[in-house]
């Protein structure tokens, strides 16, 4: 029986549409377990739910075994093979089910004639909801894919379930076709939250279809539009070409934008789109078509003239550009969701929270920097959502929910109500965890925790000073430079660090080096061709690559610190052996010397498995060491954090990734480093870090109350038991299935 990966991708997309096209809940789930069990090959596919009133597992749907058992069958927690499952919160797999001990047999649901088992427990966080369970009538060893993947089709479910709930409570009989008016999208949820507003589309090629018709103004405004976006065009195409010119090696390219520019005098091109115009089409309608056309024209005359084809749409696209509101404005102006292919960090920290109420893309990650930056806005995000921008059109109405990874096209009003009451219900979660921090008094608790702050935008720093950090453990420095147009001066920087540490909490401030390269590109350095940028020229590589602009950085760095009398360091990105961090330190010395100030303590980021094998010198090397967990655990799993298709390999559950982390906090002694990341800023991924000795976390502002909670109701005598019992897990579930029981044990709130 051949179980394809292919066949559970297909499933997740299917199993949503008809969670939202079902008419009632029992038709919902009757389909959900139809669908696995036809896409992923099993005879018999059964869903229990808890019913918490009477503490029994029911039969609520099933596809295999009789009809009439549902609703029938029920079982205590414990009682049986799926009871197991339910009560110790952990899949069983076995192709031998009678030999169980705890095997037990139903026969009102005629299953005596199937062989295999395999059953997953549903979650949501600290609450159990019931169990998924397949059957085949042959003996059948279930392999680790499958294993996987109805792991994750059962956290799939269980964002089904919560989204069937929101579409059933608004019910209205009066409005029974409303829903199928609808489109769903599966996709990513990476930053909580709910966002209802108009689809604004970024970086979408304005090519792939005629721009929405709008009514026709008069002859006169028409034209004076087109006269208006020919200079803008013009001036946008001529500075740009200088740009190019003077970075040097860009001529060639900075010739084909004047020639661009010199397109839009053309004088019987736009004389057509004139005429076009006077024929009463709106401006808009009449440059794509007249475009168009002379495009077809070139192409049908066959090479040379055909290579001209692309230049020419080329400049209609920054002609509709000049035409258009701009992004930024046309956002405000909507309230909007950002829909896009992709999203740089750049693109992501020119963001405006007030203008933008959620952001939908078709690539990225649970831990891509656009996702980070979205989590530290409070912007709710969905990414990895396929082909959504050929399917959504600029004004279409979006709903999106980051909590279930969903986007809804033009949605039901009574299921976008639904929605936003949920997300005021999640506010109010975040507001009784602050709550109960305030019930606990400092230093109770587990003793010596500090819990710092990862920021990188101005308004993270005054959001971690407002929530009580304990100091700045990364201001990620790279969002200052993806927002200027040009390498900023010494002074300039000066400025924006002396802003940057009068927004910070009192404490230790971090200044981590400009980690730029990767995915994080700069819009003024040129950068090569690479086959995989995430393994190229980044972090102290680019840095030591251009030596010049990294003392300019210390040197602006030390000038600010010299302004306060606060405890400023410097963090060094990527290192991987020690001769880097001396380089390093050579500039820090002449950056000093330069400005007149003592240098501050040089750290090394361990986020590279080389650096693990250099730790000893590493220490000998360095005043500090911070470890950045996001680009460690991808690198330890072969796994591109960008790729939502491979990113459980780089989960910070895999058994590899804690026990990588407890070899590195042994290896470190006495010393003590603070730990960065995504990991750091959950429940369960803080509570591991401190059972694994790590004392200094930096998270998210936003996570800084969750954290400090957590600390405060831990005490030490509990952690080693946690930490042996972590080391020695198989595999991830069963890594967060202990590490989610210890919290609902001592902090419930951070689960509710």
């Amino acid at each position: 029986m051949e179980r394809s990966e292919g066949r559970y991708l297909l499933f997740l997309r299917e199993a949503a549409q008809a969670v939202v096209s079902a008419p009632e809940p029992a038709a919902a789930l009757a389909e959900l377990v139809s669908l696995v069990a036809e896409r992923l090959g099993y005879e018999v596919c059964s869903l229990y739910l808890h019913d918490r009133e009477r503490d029994e597992l029911v039969l609520e749907a099933t596809h295999g075994l009789r009809p009439e058992a549902i609703g029938r069958v029920r079982m205590r927690p414990g009682e049986g093979l799926t009871g197991r499952v339910f009560a110790r919160e952990e899949a069983l797999f076995t192709a031998r089910p009678q030999r169980h001990p705890q095997f037990k047999f139903f026969p009102e649901t005629g299953e005596e004639g199937f062989r295999s088992y395999g059953g997953v427990p549903l979650q949501r966080g600290g609450e159990r909801l019931g169990v998924l369970a397949v059957q085949t009538s042959a003996e059948h060893t279930f392999h680790a894919h499958e294993v996987v993947a109805l792991e994750a089709v059962a956290n799939h479910i269980v964002g089904l379930l919560a989204l069937r709930e929101r579409l059933e409570r608004p019910r209205l009989p009066e409005r029974p076709a409303a829903r199928a008016t609808g489109e769903l999208l599966v996709g990513l949820g990476t930053s909580p939250g709910v966002g209802l507003g108009s689809a604004v589309l970024r970086g979408v090629d304005p090519l792939r279809s005629p721009p929405p018709r709008r009514p026709f103004s008069d002859v006169g405004s028409e034209l004076a539009r087109l006269e208006r976006a020919q200079g803008e065009a013009r001036a946008r195409l001529e500075a740009e070409a200088r740009v190019l010119e003077e970075r040097g090696g860009g001529a060639a390219a900075g010739a084909v934008l004047r020639v661009h520019a010199a397109v839009l005098e053309d004088p019987e091109l736009l004389g057509r789109v004139r005429a076009r115009i006077e024929a009463g089409a709106p401006v808009e309608s009449a440059v794509y078509a007249v475009f168009a056309e002379a495009a077809d024209i070139l192409r049908a005359a066959g090479p040379p003239a055909g290579e001209r084809a692309d230049d020419l749409l080329d400049v209609r696209t920054h002609l509709l550009s000049a035409l258009g509101l701009g992004e930024d404005e046309a956002l405000r102006a909507a309230r909007g969701v950002l829909v896009a292919p992709a999203l740089t960090p750049a693109e992501v920290a020119r963001l405006d929270p007030d203008a933008v109420v959620a952001v939908v893309t078709e690539q990225g990650g649970e831990t891509s920097h656009a996702s980070l930056l979205a989590r530290s806005l409070g912007i709710p995000a969905v990414v990895g959502v396929e082909g959504i921008c050929a399917r959504v059109a600029a004004g279409d109405r979006l709903l999106v929910d980051g909590d279930a990874g969903v986007v809804f096209l033009r949605p039901d009003p009574a299921v976008a109500r639904e929605a936003l009451r949920r997300d005021r219900s999640r506010r109010d979660r975040e507001e009784r965890v602050r709550t109960e921090l305030a019930t606990l008094p400092p230093g109770s608790g587990l003793a010596g925790v500090e819990v710092l702050a990862t920021a990188g935008l101005p308004g993270e720093l005054a959001a971690a000073r407002a929530a009580g950090a304990d100091g700045v453990g990364l201001v990620r420095t790279e969002f200052y430079y993806v927002l200027q147009p040009d390498w900023p001066s010494v002074e300039e920087q000066e400025a924006a660090y002396r802003a940057a540490l009068d927004a910070a909490p009192a404490g230790p401030v971090v200044f981590r080096l400009l980690d730029a390269g990767g995915d994080k590109p700069l819009p003024f350095l040129p950068a090569p061709a690479e086959a995989n940028p995430a393994l190229g020229l980044r972090g102290v590589r680019l840095l030591l690559a251009h030596p010049e602009r990294a003392r300019e950085q210390l040197e602006a760095i030390l000038r600010a610190a010299a302004a306060t009398p606060r405890d400023v360091r410097v963090l060094v990105p990527l290192v991987t052996a020690p001769w880097e961090l001396e380089a390093l330190r050579e500039l820090l010395e002449e950056a000093a010397a330069a400005a007149g100030v003592p240098p501050r303590p040089l750290g090394a980021m361990i986020e590279a498995p080389a650096a693990l094998f250099a730790l000893p010198e590493l220490l000998a090397a360095a005043d500090f060491v911070a470890v950045g967990t996001n680009d460690l655990f991808q690198y330890l799993g072969a796994a591109d954090r960008d790729d939502p298709r491979v990113g459980a390999y780089a989960s910070p559950f895999q058994p590899a990734a804690l026990r990588a982390l407890d070899a590195l906090r042994r290896g470190l002694g006495e010393v003590e480093a603070s730990v960065c990341g995504e990991m750091a800023s959950s429940p369960l991924g803080a509570l591991a870090l401190l059972a694994l000795g790590y004392r200094r976390l930096s998270v998210r502002p936003r996570a800084v109350p969750v954290v400090r909670t957590l600390a405060r109701r831990l005490r030490a005598q509990e952690l080693p038991p946690l930490a042996t019992a972590l080391l020695d897990a198989e595999d991830p579930s069963a890594v967060e299935r202990l590490l989610r029981r210890a919290v609902r044990e001592k902090a419930p709130v951070l689960l509710a």
